[in-house]
Parts: structure tokens; sequence; C-alpha cells
């Protein structure tokens, strides 16, 4: 009895051993934080001063919505004698991971925050694709209410709770990637989209935490441009004989049998850019706005090549903003309204002008409404 007793004592022992010493481990492995972003800036971005009651930030987006800043001056103050000021964060190439740098550097937040970014995300690169599978077990741990009340008490627990991640070091001016391939494009695609909603989820807190009001807004897409890559996992010999076929059918101006082909071929072809695009123009020919806008802004998401905001961008911020209460200015739903009526850009990115005025107009009458002017 007495070597079995021995023999479990020993055995535990052995196994608490063994347990401290991967604590020990994992603990010297990882650095202390609060949120798991798999990146760390190499030195901190400099201090900037809020004069303003509005700041707008954002990536090149928001750069161009700040040219009609001194629209938005005029729609907020046109009943006041003293002007509302309006400042700009905003910077192409800056993907919302700086956005946040940055603003972790203001000590007096401004009374409104307004993001218009999210096209240009997957320029930099802000993990390794190895540990892509850490940084979801990461965030899914951070998403747990417990867990997260104890690492913002303990933030030392981070070294225990979270996976060790080989950090991204990234310079103070953003190193933008060579273009990505279709394969690392793939593989990256989850992560990218989750640390992006977790970014938003980062800023809507700093906003909260800060007492700004913050205000988010969807990026308007260009339905007419086609996707600039079809994923080759979602094409083959089939697939571009019937594109071929859809095209002769449009040609000679048979729109009702193309719709009846695409419509059968989106559903088998799910991920094919290129026939969801096709549909989506068969269906504006025959009157079906709906439909057509539908598909088109479908056929973002399934882009192989990512250089714009898509569909899946606008949506984790409307549900972002949905989820937390926080307010929507869907701008990208402006320009899709009016898709079959006007034309809606000026090119592959930006709306015509006539729309950021619009855009301005609506904006403008929400923060008088907000501001009580």
């Amino acid at each position: 009895m007495k070597k079995v007793l021995s023999l479990i004592v020993i055995l535990l022992t052995a196994g608490l051993l063994g347990l401290s010493a991967l604590i020990f481990q994992r603990f010297e492995a990882n650095e202390e934080t609060i949120v798991p972003f798999p990146y760390k800036f190499e030195q901190k971005s400099a201090e900037y001063k809020v004069e303003a009651p509005i700041l707008l930030v954002g990536d090149r987006m928001g750069e161009r919505l700040a040219r009609f800043n001194r629209e938005l001056i005029e729609v907020i103050s046109a009943n006041i004698d003293n002007k509302i000021k309006i400042q700009s964060l905003a910077k192409n190439n800056f993907g919302i991971h700086r956005t946040l740098e940055d603003l972790r550097t203001i000590q007096k937040w401004p009374q409104i925050l307004i993001y218009h970014g999210g096209s240009q995300e997957f320029w930099e690169k802000k993990f390794d694709l190895n540990e892509s599978p850490k940084i979801k077990t990461n965030f899914e741990r951070f998403a747990d209410e417990k867990i997260q009340t104890l690492i913002i008490l303990f933030p030392w627990l981070s070294r225990i709770v979270y996976e060790p991640v080989k950090k991204i070091h990234l310079p103070k001016t953003p190193q933008l990637m060579e273009k990505m391939s279709e394969e690392n494009y793939l593989i990256s695609l989850d992560t990218e989209l989750l640390l992006y909603r977790e970014h938003l989820q980062e800023l809507v807190k700093m906003s909260k935490d800060r007492n700004s009001l913050l205000i988010l807004t969807t990026t308007p897409i260009n339905l007419d441009t086609p996707p600039k890559k079809i994923c080759s996992i979602s094409s083959n010999i089939e697939v571009e004989k019937d594109i071929r076929t859809l095209k002769d059918l449009l040609r000679k101006n048979d729109a009702k049998k193309a719709y009846a082909l695409s419509s059968k071929l989106i559903t088998k072809h799910v991920g094919n850019a290129q026939l969801r695009y096709i549909h989506g123009q068969i269906a504006r020919r025959l009157g079906n706005t709906q439909e057509a806008v539908k598909s088109l802004v479908e056929s973002t998401a399934y882009d192989c090549q990512p250089w714009r905001a898509t569909h899946l961008q606008n949506n984790i911020i409307r549900a972002v903003a949905r989820d937390n209460q926080v307010i929507l200015f869907d701008f990208a739903e402006l320009t899709d309204r009016d898709y079959t009526k006007n034309r809606t850009f000026f090119d592959d990115l930006y709306p015509q002008n006539l729309y950021y005025e619009l855009a301005i107009n609506q904006l403008g009458l929400l923060i008088k409404n907000i501001l009580k002017i």
C-alpha cells in the first residue's frame, strides 16, 4: 500500500512539475497584453493633438471624404455664428491597426469620431500565416467575458492564457506587401477579417472609454468594376465554357435565356466572382435592380485580389455597429440605391462628387442632431 501511495505521490509531483514547466515556458514566451493582436509597433506613433470637436479617421477613403470637410462644416454650422471645426487623421495606406495606434496617442478625444476605411486592410503584413490557428484560438479566449475580465484585472495572466504567437514588428511607416499569391490570400482571408472585426471592436471600446461618440461608415463599392482576379479553385474548363456561353447570349441580346442559365450557374459554382458579376449585369439588363445589386455586391467578396473594400468588410462594419449600438452611416447603401439611376462613381474607387455631397448633407444633419444645434 505504501508503495502505491508513493508511486501516486511521485506521479502527481512529476505531473505538477511538468505543468509548472509548461506554464513557465508559456509565461516566458508571451508578452503581457490585453487584446491578443499578432503584431507590435517598433516605435510609438507621434502624439497627435486634437483641437476640433469632430475627428475623421480612416484610410484613403477617409482621406477622400476629408476633402469635403468645408462643406460638412457649412451643413453643421448653418444656424450658428461660430463654425464647428473638423480635423482629419485619415491617411492613405493606413489600415485600421495604424489608425488605432494614432488614436492611442491622443490625450483629449473629440466629441465625435467618424471612421471611414476598410479598403486597405490587406496591404500590410500584420501576422505570420503559420500563426493563424493560434491567433484564432487567442481571440476565442479573449471573447470569453470571464477570461477577458480576469486579463483586464490581472494583465500578467495573458502570458499564460494566450498561445504564444510570433509577432510581426511594424515600422513607423507602412511597408506595403508585394502582390499576394492566391494561395496566401485564401489562407489569410479568415484571419484578416477576424482582425478587422477585432480592430473595430477595439475602436468602439476606446471611443466609449473616452466618452467620444463614434460613427462608423461603410465604404461605397463601384458595382460596374469587375473582379480583378478569379480564384483558380472556383474555375475550370466547364465554368469557362459556361461563361463564354453567357457572353454569346448577351451579344445576341438574349438576356432572358442568359438569366435562366446564370441563375443556375451561380448556385452550382458558388465561389466564382466572374459568374456573380455577369449574373448581376444580366439582372440589371432585365430591370431586376435589387437582384443585380445583390449579385454584384457579392461578386466583390469572391475577388481573389484584395484591392478595395468589399461586401465582407461592409457587413462587418454593419454588424459591429449593430451589436454595439454604434451609429452607422451607410454610405455604400447610398450609392447602391442609385446604381441603375445614375453614374455613381468617378473611377474604380471613389463615388462622383454628387454622392459625396449627398453623404455630407446627410452626415451633417445627423451630427447637428447629435450636437443639438
